[in-house]
């Protein structure tokens, strides 16, 4: 079955966060722009997964809150969906993107990301109280350049 990646709009608010809670996720997320969310669903509308950009500068991103239905892709498809999520912030002017990972990501080097240091990160998003929290707790940050 295919799939289309879109950006979310604010419609789309209570779905996210009904597939959020769905995927047994703790927490659903606090946002106030939706539309920072891209969605890949499938034909029928249902979705597969999520993921948020934050736009901490111009030129600086924090991919966040990435949810997949595992019931409904394949680990090519988590590849497929970051490439397309990767074009879209490089078409919006995000020229370095971060991410905050649970545990190490292996995968995340076939997309060009590494694994960083908290000199390494931008100002602006090694600022963000979070990320600093992340970094304590000596859990891995990744970034593409």
């Amino acid at each position: 079955m295919g799939f289309i990646v879109r950006k979310a709009a604010e419609e789309d608010a209570l779905a996210i966060q009904h597939f959020v809670a769905k995927t047994g996720v703790a927490a659903v997320p606090v946002v106030a722009d939706w539309t920072s969310f891209l969605i890949a669903e499938n034909i029928k509308g249902d979705f597969a997964a999520v993921v948020r950009i934050q736009k901490v500068s111009n030129e600086a991103g924090l991919l966040r809150t990435l949810i997949v239905d595992p019931k409904k892709i394949t680990n090519l498809f988590i590849l497929e969906f970051l490439e397309a999520v990767l074009h879209y912030a490089e078409k919006e002017g995000v020229e370095t993107l971060c991410l905050l990972a649970s545990k190490e990501g292996v995968f995340l080097e076939q997309l060009g990301f590494e694994k960083a240091d908290k000199n390494s990160l931008p100002e602006e998003v090694s600022a963000l109280e979070d990320v600093k929290e992340h970094i304590n707790k000596q859990l891995p940050v990744f970034i593409k350049k």
